[in-house]
C-alpha cells in the first residue's frame, strides 16, 4: 500500500515503531557482537539463580543444616550469596577471575560458592586432604585473583600465596586472622547487611568451575566445567533421584568433591536443605538419620561400612532413600544395607568430574535383585536419563552384548576440556563422546557390568584379565573386608595376576583358601597366583586405591 494512503499520525506511529526496532536491533546486534547480550543474560537461568528461585517459593525454608539447627533459610542464603557478590564485585573481582577456597564443609563455604556462581566467577576447591606441596602446585594452576580459606589452614597461607601470583584478597571462612578479614566482615564492609538480590549474568556457555584433581597418577590437571554441564548434571540428578521441596539431604562426600557440590545443588535447586557436617563422622550422621531430619543421603562404600558397624544403627523411618558409589560395593554389603535401613537404594556411577553421572542402578532394579534376580547387585544400572552410551574397543567400533568395551558417553554434562592442556583433552573427549577409562560388558537386559579401569588389565598369557571381577570374588569371602588385584611381571605369563586382601573385622585371611575360593568362582588363568593380606591399601586423597604404589609394594614383597 502506498504511504500515502496512511494519515499522518499512522505514519508517524509506523516510522516511530519502526525506528523503535532497529534501534533495539541495533543495540542487541552490538551487545551481541560483544559476547555480553544483557537480553540473553536476563533470559538465561544459571545456578547463581538458583537461591533466588527457592527463596521467591519457599522463603522460610531450610536451605543449610548443621547438626544444631537451621543455620540459613533460603531467603537468607539468598541475600548472603547475593550480598558477597556484590562485595567481590566492588572490590575489582571480575567475571573469569579464580576463587580459591580451601575448607571442611561449613555454611561459608556454600554461600562462598554460590556468590561466585552469581559473579560468574570461577570457583576452584581445594582438596584439603591433600599435602601441602600438592595444594601449593593445584592454587598455582588455578593462579585465584581470591582465596577464601578455613582458620585451620592458617598454617598453609604464606606457600599458597606464594603459589599465586595474580592474588589479590585473602579472606577466612570462620573466624577472622591477623590482616585477613573473614568472608562475613569483609562482606559487610562492602554491602552493608540488608535484604539482596542478584541475578546471575551468566551463559550456558560461561566456564563457572575449575575442579582440581592430582588424580591416581599424581599428575595435576583442571577440568572446566560450564553453566550447561552444572545444570545438566543438576537436572539429571533431580530427576532421577526425585528429590522433593523441603527435603533434607546429607551427602558424605565433601563440597570440594563434585559428588559433594552436586548434592549442595540439587538441594538448593530444589527447594531442600543440605545438612553440613565439617567432614564425615559416623557417630553424627547417625545422630542426624535418627533424629528425623535427613531424608536422603549419598555413602562411599567405606561409609556404609562404618554406619553398619557402628553399635548404635538401626532403622531410622524419616528416611526415603541412600545413593551409593564412588567405588564397588560388595552385593553383601548392599544386602546389610537394606536390610538395616530399608529405603530405596541407588547405584550411581559416572566420570564424576570430567563427564557427570552415567549409569544408575534405580531402587526397582534393587527390589528386583533382593526378590530373586541377584546378578543385579553387581550391575552399575542403565544409563541416567540424557546420556548416550557406547561400549567401544580400542579402536571406538562399538561392542556387543556380553563383551568387554570401554564406556563412552555423550551428554550435555561433558567437561568442556582439560585447561591448558588441549592435548589431553583431545585423548578424553573424541567427537564428542568423552572416554570414562572404565571397561564394563552389557547384558541383554541393558544392565552393565563393570570389568576395571583400561590401565589396570592384566594381560596373562595373551588373555585379557580385568582386576574388578576377582575383587568382587575375594571380597565376598566372609574374612575379606576390602581387596585389590594388580598384575606383576611374569617370564612365562607375561603377566600373573597377584591380590592384596585386608581382614575382616576379628577374621584372619587364608592365603591358600582365597585362591581355591577364586578357582571355584572364575576360571584357572584368572585366579591369583599370589594372595597377600595387609593392613591397608595405599589410597589416594579421594579413597581410591592407588594400584601403581601396591604393584610397586608387592614387586618388592615377593
Amino acid at each position: 500500500m502506498p504511504i500515502g494512503c496512511f494519515g499522518g499520525r499512522t505514519l508517524t506511529r509506523i516510522v516511530c515503531r519502526l525506528a523503535s526496532s532497529v534501534a533495539v536491533a541495533w543495540a542487541y546486534s552490538r551487545a551481541h557482537s560483544a559476547g555480553v547480550s544483557r537480553l540473553r543474560s536476563l533470559a538465561s537461568v544459571g545456578p547463581g539463580d538458583w537461591p533466588t528461585m527457592s527463596a521467591h517459593t519457599y522463603p522460610d525454608a531450610p536451605a543449610l543444616r548443621t547438626p544444631d539447627g537451621v543455620a540459613l533459610t533460603m531467603r537468607g542464603l539468598e541475600d548472603r550469596a547475593s550480598r558477597l557478590a556484590s562485595a567481590l564485585r566492588a572490590a575489582g573481582i571480575a567475571p573469569g577471575e579464580r576463587i580459591a577456597i580451601l575448607g571442611t564443609d561449613s555454611v561459608g563455604y556454600a554461600v562462598t560458592l554460590f556468590a561466585s556462581l552469581k559473579l560468574g566467577t570461577i570457583g576452584a576447591p581445594l582438596n584439603y586432604r591433600l599435602a601441602a606441596a600438592e595444594l601449593a602446585a593445584l592454587t598455582a594452576l588455578a593462579d585465584p585473583a581470591v582465596l577464601v580459606l578455613e582458620s585451620r589452614y592458617a598454617h598453609l597461607f604464606d606457600d599458597l600465596r606464594a603459589a599465586a601470583p595474580n592474588l589479590r584478597l585473602v579472606l577466612t571462612l570462620d573466624r577472622p586472622l591477623s590482616g585477613v578479614a573473614s568472608v562475613e566482615e569483609f562482606t559487610d564492609a562492602h554491602d552493608p547487611p540488608g535484604q539482596a538480590s542478584l541475578p546471575a549474568a551468566t551463559s550456558d556457555d560461561d566456564v563457572l568451575l575449575w575442579m582440581l584433581t592430582s588424580g591416581t597418577t599424581g599428575t595435576p590437571r583442571v577440568v572446566a566445567q560450564t553453566q550447561r554441564m552444572i545444570k545438566a548434571n543438576t537436572a539429571k540428578g533431580v530427576l532421577e533421584q526425585g528429590f522433593q521441596p523441603r527435603e533434607c539431604l546429607y551427602a558424605g562426600t565433601p563440597l570440594f568433591h563434585v559428588s559433594g557440590m552436586g548434592w549442595l545443588y540439587y538441594a538448593i535447586s530444589r527447594g531442600a536443605a543440605l545438612m553440613l557436617l565439617p567432614q564425615f563422622d559416623a557417630t553424627a550422621v547417625l545422630g542426624c538419620l535418627r533424629s528425623g531430619v535427613v531424608t536422603r543421603c549419598l555413602l562411599v562404600p567405606s561409609m556404609v561400612v562404618a554406619l553398619l558397624d557402628h553399635p548404635d544403627v538401626g532403622p531410622v523411618p524419616a528416611l526415603r532413600s541412600i545413593a551409593y558409589g564412588g567405588s564397588a560395593m560388595p552385593p553383601e554389603l548392599v544386602r546389610r544395607l537394606h536390610d538395616t535401613f530399608g529405603c530405596d537404594l541407588y547405584n550411581t556411577f559416572g566420570a564424576g568430574t570430567e563427564g557427570g553421572g552415567q549409569t544408575i542402578l534405580r531402587p526397582a532394579d534393587h527390589r528386583a535383585a533382593f526378590a530373586g534376580r541377584p546378578h543385579l547387585l553387581g550391575s552399575i544400572g542403565r544409563p541416567m536419563f540424557g546420556v548416550d552410551l557406547r561400549l567401544c574397543d580400542a579402536d571406538g567400533n562399538e561392542v556387543g552384548v556380553g563383551t568387554v568395551g570401554e564406556i563412552r558417553t555423550r551428554s550435555d554434562t561433558v567437561m568442556s576440556g582439560y585447561v591448558g592442556n588441549p592435548e589431553l583433552t583431545a585423548t578424553k573427549v573424541v567427537d564428542g563422546w568423552i572416554r570414562s577409562g572404565d571397561m564394563a560388558r552389557r547384558d541383554d537386559e541393558g544392565y552393565l557390568y563393570l570389568a576395571g579401569r583400561v590401565d589396570d588389565m592384566i594381560l596373562r598369557g595373551g588373555e585379557n584379565i580385568f582386576p574388578a571381577e576377582i575383587e568382587n570374588v575375594l571380597v565376598d569371602h566372609p574374612t575379606v573386608a576390602e581387596a585389590a588385584v594388580v598384575g606383576l611381571p611374569d617370564q612365562r605369563w607375561g603377566q600373573i595376576v597377584v591380590a592384596a586382601v585386608v581382614a575382616g573385622p576379628g577374621a584372619v585371611p587364608d592365603p591358600d583358601e582365597l585362591r581355591a575360593h577364586c578357582r571355584s568362582r572364575l576360571a584357572g588363568y584368572k585366579t591369583p597366583a599370589r594372595v597377600v593380606v595387609v593392613a591397608t591399601l595405599p589410597k589416594n586423597a579421594s579413597g581410591k586405591t592407588v594400584r601403581a604404589q601396591l604393584a610397586a609394594t608387592l614387586a618388592v614383597t615377593a
